[in-house]
């Protein structure tokens, strides 16, 4: 098998075609998202934090969103999409205060976003298939990362790409930038950023414990950029 022939290949997060699986899986973390909701806040808490999601939902909608144009980005269904994270979050903190909902967040992203994402792209399995699983895995990243650029989805540099080391900095971001037209940046990261942290040392860690996923720091957080290393200890 060639890297070519894998699950989305050369498809970034617009763009990848979901399977069955997939959304039924999408579908299974909805309800995972509402229990676990209902059982922090309460039915009360619950349906008040949908009310004001919905509220924020429909002002962001309206937002003038020209500077994700620009880039490229017009699919509204997919910005919709990211504001409606953000305004989970920010709505989440309105309630309960923004170092509670970055912990709850956090813990839905970890119950929930491996098992949402996995079917959508190739299995640990499948990259050893290619015969060299570094070598499949970082071709498979650095096309998608290239697609989700052209979408304009990112801005991203690389820093590395040898056998041993896959780095690339992501200095433009779409949810940052819909974080910061909601008034605060790091909504992306509880939301969005921390989901990589969640991801991608589960794929690795399946792979074998000579793989490893490192980052300093994130736009969301601060940082000059978001980066990203897959290293292979030897």
């Amino acid at each position: 098998m060639r890297a070519e022939d894998l699950k989305n290949y050369g498809k970034g997060l617009l763009n990848a075609v979901p399977d069955p699986e997939a959304l039924k899986r999408q579908k299974q973390t909805g309800e995972i998202i509402r229990e676990e909701l209902q059982r922090e806040l309460g039915h009360g808490g619950y349906h008040e934090l949908m009310s004001r999601m919905k509220v924020d939902v429909e002002r962001m909608k309206h937002h003038d969103w020209s500077v994700l144009r620009k880039r490229g980005l017009n699919n509204h269904g997919f910005v919709e999409g990211v504001i409606r994270r953000m305004a989970l979050v920010k709505c989440l903190a309105d309630m309960v205060g923004m170092d509670r909902a970055s912990e709850i967040q956090c813990k839905l992203l970890e119950k929930t976003i491996y098992e949402s994402m996995a079917p959508m792209w190739p299995t640990v399995e499948d990259y050893y298939a290619c015969g060299d699983f570094f070598k499949a895995f970082s071709q498979y990243t650095r096309v998608a990362m290239m697609e989700n650029e052209r979408a304009g989805l990112h801005v991203v540099e690389m820093a590395e790409d040898s056998p041993t080391a896959l780095a690339f900095n992501v200095k433009y971001c779409v949810w940052h930038e819909v974080a910061r037209a909601f008034g605060n940046p790091y909504l992306c990261y509880p939301s969005t950023c921390y989901g990589d942290e969640v991801t991608i040392p589960k794929v690795l860690g399946k792979a074998g414990p000579q793989y490893c996923f490192k980052r300093k720091g994130t736009l969301a957080q601060g940082a000059r950029l978001c980066d990203f290393r897959y290293e292979v200890i030897s």
